[in-house]
């Protein structure tokens, strides 16, 4: 896919100090998948099976300068995002942030100095999910309780986009859903002004920055979905409004953090929804090179 035909990826371009955009162009986007600032260092570019050095160091002013046009020159406006570290841009690609932060009472109160990013982009891979879907669907076309595991970088965020928009869209003799989709970072639907960038389905949607618990709970309330989609469940509170949709009659397809069950086991607000019910299995993630393979768990296998 060439730039002009990503739309996540030319906003990405769009915001990039011009050395750097013309630099990336050269090198090559079929492929890529992020890029790597570290100030004093070279610029790195990740590609699907390789990685290449740019002939290019990020000196701390580059950095500020990327910054503020990744800020779009309002870094104050962005601040608590930043705090956060992270940043997201219309179309859904995240930059990830690190450097030296501020602390008042022993909490972090703003990013002082950035000096590391990762420029991931999104990309639709429309069809990823569609090996899986046996596993999301029971005998009957329901949809089952899911959680999605994998590390980071995995693909995990394009396959849940892509289940959201299958199980919205219908087909092949399958009925559409009415799907909530929970996009706390704005990387699902890649939203700009409400409005979904990416491709989520015809029957979704979409409540964006905001806590995924908080998104969860009032799309429960006014949007009458059946399926809720979200990623990375994050702590106890992501967890509650798991099991509140859940104890409402709603399906819930998740992502986490994990490389394998047994690390579901050592997070303590995710093994009791493997074991009350809220999931029915959890779906191992794995990818070698552009491929996913796929591996679901029953929930009785995960807690035992």
């Amino acid at each position: 896919m060439n730039e002009i035909g990503n739309r996540p990826l030319n906003e990405l371009l769009r915001v990039l100090p011009a050395r750097l955009r013309t630099a990336v162009l050269q090198a090559g986007t079929e492929g890529l998948e992020e890029i790597r600032v570290r100030a004093g260092r070279p610029i790195q570019l990740l590609y699907a099976e390789k990685e290449y050095m740019l002939p290019l160091v990020a000196e701390a002013s580059f950095c500020t300068l990327l910054l503020e046009n990744l800020c779009e020159h309002s870094a104050y406006a962005r601040e608590a995002e930043l705090k956060e570290g992270f940043l997201t841009l219309p179309g859904g690609c995240r930059i990830g942030v690190t450097g030296r932060a501020a602390l008042e009472y022993g909490n972090i109160t703003h990013m002082a100095r950035v000096a590391c990013f990762s420029l991931r982009i999104a990309r639709e891979h429309k069809g990823c999910a569609e090996p899986a879907l046996p596993m999301l669907l029971d005998q009957a076309g329901r949809p089952i309780p899911t959680l999605l595991l994998s590390p980071p970088g995995t693909g995990k965020t394009t396959f849940l986009r892509d289940v959201a928009r299958l199980l919205s869209n219908g087909g092949l003799g399958r009925r559409g859903f009415k799907v909530a989709v929970a996009d706390e970072r704005g990387e699902l639907a890649g939203a700009n002004g409400g409005i979904p960038l990416l491709d989520v389905g015809l029957r979704t949607d979409v409540m964006d920055g905001c806590p995924k618990a908080d998104a969860m709970e009032r799309m429960l309330r006014s949007m009458s979905p059946e399926i809720i989609v979200t990623d990375e469940l994050g702590n106890e509170a992501d967890a509650q409004a798991v099991c509140q949709a859940s104890a409402g009659g709603v399906c819930v397809i998740a992502s986490a953090h994990a490389g394998s069950i047994a690390d579901v086991k050592r997070k303590i607000y995710l093994a009791p929804l493997l074991e009350n019910g809220c999931f029915q299995q959890a779906v191992l993630l794995e990818r070698n090179g552009n491929k996913l393979r796929f591996y679901a768990y029953p929930c009785g296998e995960v807690a035992t």
